[in-house]
């Protein structure tokens, strides 16, 4: 893939639920669509905590429309599995995601405040203007404890265990399996200004606004407001999962 499909346009992300607007795929959507990736709605999650792997790590079963899990990831890939995939030893930086800077709007599809992030950040400061928020991330890796043919496998084994709804979900498409995932070191979140003639400027936080983010462990670097903790960014569908628990003939 060519780097300049990586290339992000700025597309806006206005403050308030009045001014949504249609869902549509950005730049940076296509660009991991084309690279086999699903990008979570938003960073979610806790990297160092082992529920979280359950409910967005390698194995679990997630409801593709809303993202969320049905089935958590050791039903397939066991205790262990997840062991083995929160490992930090086990994962690998991978570079289409590590320092991506990506629009909020491109990055979730939706109008509005829509990043729990962000809400927080601007909640912390009281930001009410017209802006827009752009996503930065950190080191990225790719934490993939087992291949394709392996995590197959352990679908069928795990079918047993795995209600009608879900298996005709995975049949369908509106469930998925989750074969690897992405996660990043940190986000970086930076605010702009609307000025004339749709033009926008990055928003000069002030000094009174620097120190009551700090106060509350947020670090702001290049005008940016940095959130350190580890978190999920996207994953990879295991391919037709639905053959692995389709009744046995």
């Amino acid at each position: 893939m060519k780097p300049s499909l990586l290339l992000l346009a700025l597309s806006t992300l206005a403050l308030g639920a009045g001014c949504a607007t249609s869902p549509q795929i950005g730049a940076y959507q296509k660009a991991i669509k084309d690279a086999g990736f699903v990008a979570y709605n938003q960073p979610v999650g806790d990297v160092h905590n082992g529920k979280d792997w359950d409910k967005y790590g390698p194995g679990t079963i997630l409801r593709t429309k809303n993202q969320a899990y049905y089935y958590p990831a050791n039903i397939v890939i066991g205790a262990d599995g997840v062991q083995s995939a929160l490992d930090p030893k086990n994962a690998s930086p991978i570079t289409l995601f590590s320092g991506r800077k990506v629009s909020g709007y491109d990055y979730d599809g939706k109008g509005g405040w829509t990043l729990d992030a962000v809400n927080q950040i601007s909640g912390s400061i009281g930001l009410k203007r017209d802006t827009t928020v752009d996503l930065q991330f950190g080191k990225a890796y790719l934490a993939n404890p087992l291949g394709e043919g392996d995590m197959h496998q352990a679908l069928a084994k795990a079918r047993p265990n795995i209600d009608a709804v879900a298996r005709k979900a995975l049949q369908r498409g509106q469930f998925a399996c989750v074969q690897n995932v992405v996660w990043t070191d940190s986000v970086r979140y930076t605010f702009k200004q609307n000025v004339a003639n749709g033009a926008s400027v990055t928003y000069q936080l002030s000094a009174q606004e620097i120190a009551a983010l700090t106060a509350k462990g947020y670090k702001v670097i290049e005008g940016g407001v940095e959130v350190s903790a580890p978190t999920f960014i996207a994953y990879t569908p295991l391919p037709e999962p639905g053959q692995d628990v389709a009744p046995a003939r």
